[in-house]
């Protein structure tokens, strides 16, 4: 008789982000792999500052209404669901990540032999960034938000200027994509 596996979803090996509009469809394993894999959709992050990350779930809320006569709860009021984030800190960055997770634009160099991004300029009034976030665990488990909202914040952490990002699950605006997908790896392949 088969079981099926057991996870914990053990701190965080790889984290990735995608513009919203890349998930179109119900996620499968070899959706996510052909986002995530060289020449994907997706772009990696490759540093995120010690001790940051964390997937957390709010409690959710609700009323309860009590019997004036027993003290007793007799009915529920309608329940609230809790926040699904992802929060980390990216501890080293480029300019095109810090625009890409903050809004405003990169600043290109001047001379012939910097034509790569070399600075960033803040955009002017609220910015709304909606991203999908793919991380993967240590012991292998992919964790997707197809459609999360971004806020992200400079930083002070341990002496540099961290970007601080905090991405809320979105109900997807396309009702055949779920709002949060997790995948053993082993599913995260080419499809056959």
């Amino acid at each position: 008789m088969a079981t099926n596996p057991q996870i914990s979803a053990v701190d965080i090996k790889r984290l990735w982000y995608a513009d919203a509009d890349s998930v179109s469809q119900d996620l499968t394993g070899a959706l996510v792999y052909a986002m995530v894999k060289e020449g994907g959709t997706a772009t990696e992050i490759h540093n995120v500052h010690q001790d940051t990350w964390s997937i957390e779930e709010a409690e959710p809320s609700q009323d309860s209404y009590k019997n004036q006569l027993s003290g007793a709860t007799y009915r529920m009021g309608a329940k609230t669901m809790g926040d699904v984030t992802f929060n980390f800190t990216l501890g080293r960055y480029d300019y095109a990540t810090k625009a890409a997770l903050m809004g405003g634009s990169t600043i290109k160099g001047t001379t012939p032999n910097q034509a790569n991004d070399m600075g960033w300029k803040r955009e002017r009034g609220v910015v709304e960034i909606k991203k999908c976030l793919i991380a993967l665990t240590e012991d292998d488990q992919y964790c997707v938000l197809p459609y999360a909202n971004v806020t992200a914040r400079e930083a002070n952490t341990d002496g540099a200027i961290g970007i601080a990002v905090i991405g809320t699950m979105l109900e997807p605006l396309n009702e055949a994509v779920s709002p949060e997908y997790w995948f053993d790896a082993s599913e995260v392949k080419e499809a056959a």
